[in-house]
């Protein structure tokens, strides 16, 4: 399949008239639909986030829903990324090549809320001197990564694309969207890395009700990094693009897997 507008691309069938007229009727059915699918995915994805957070802490607030924010926009975006090798490779995704723009939007306001409600809204968990201090590196990555979503978003309509041109906005869309994956995966990584090898070795805080589970940021991680890796080995060739979704396909379950029993390990 045409990369063309990979992120957060135009509906294919009103790109036609879009680029003839300034103006464009919405269907709004067809965008019911588009973003109902896309709520329910996100909904789905929310609550199981949610009652796994809350049973692994053994409570919930706006700091457990602000992770699950920041959790669902990194799934969504991956998901994003995904599709567009995955259906140069496969048959399979095909289907779900036209949820991609309503995917990166609903992420983009997800990362969006996480942002602000980190900021503003949870002063005793992310302070300005955390931020200005030694965890100052994952809040730039963030900073800037969000700053590019709010730019890629106003730029995601046909009448933008006009404006800068069919060519040069598809180039803004394409490394747009995989320098803000990036730069998302480094503010966690930077930030969480510490976090991740220590419950491997000794499991989760005694102040969590269940710290022998891994953190929903743990496994999201984990599905993340498998996003970096098809990519680049889609890159690299559609042969070795090919055999790192088999593998991942293979080797992430048992990732998984591993995960949760090195946890019961604290346990026995």
């Amino acid at each position: 399949m045409d990369n063309l507008g990979e992120f957060m691309k135009i509906i294919p069938r009103e790109s036609v008239t879009s680029l003839n007229s300034q103006k464009q009727k919405i269907n709004w059915k067809y965008q019911f639909q588009q973003y109902g699918t896309t709520f329910v995915v996100a909904t789905i994805l929310f609550v199981a986030l949610s009652v796994y957070l809350f049973y692994r802490r053994g409570y919930y607030d706006l700091y457990i829903i602000n992770k699950v924010f920041a959790n669902i926009a990194a799934v969504l975006f991956g998901i994003v990324l995904l599709i567009g090798p995955g259906s140069r490779l496969f048959s399979f995704p095909d289907r779900y090549a036209q949820y991609r723009k309503e995917l990166g939007i609903v992420a983009f306001f997800l990362a969006l809320a996480h942002g602000i409600v980190s900021f503003f809204f949870l002063p005793s968990k992310f302070s300005i001197q955390q931020f200005l201090g030694a965890g100052w590196y994952p809040f730039i990555f963030g900073l800037v990564a969000t700053v590019a979503l709010v730019a890629i978003f106003f730029i995601s309509n046909d009448r933008a694309a006009n404006a800068i041109g069919m060519e040069k906005w598809w180039r803004l869309q394409f490394w747009g969207m995989r320098i803000v994956f990036a730069l998302i995966f480094l503010h966690v990584f930077i930030m969480k890395w510490g976090g991740w090898i220590k419950w491997y070795k000794i499991e989760g805080g005694k102040d969590l009700a269940h710290p022998e589970w891994p953190g929903a940021g743990l496994l999201v991680a984990w599905f993340m990094v498998f996003v970096v890796f098809a990519r680049l080995a889609e890159f690299c060739s559609p042969k070795f693009g090919r055999l790192a979704w088999y593998l991942s396909a293979v080797l992430l379950p048992i990732i998984y897997i591993a995960t949760f029993w090195r946890g019961r390990q604290f346990i026995n």
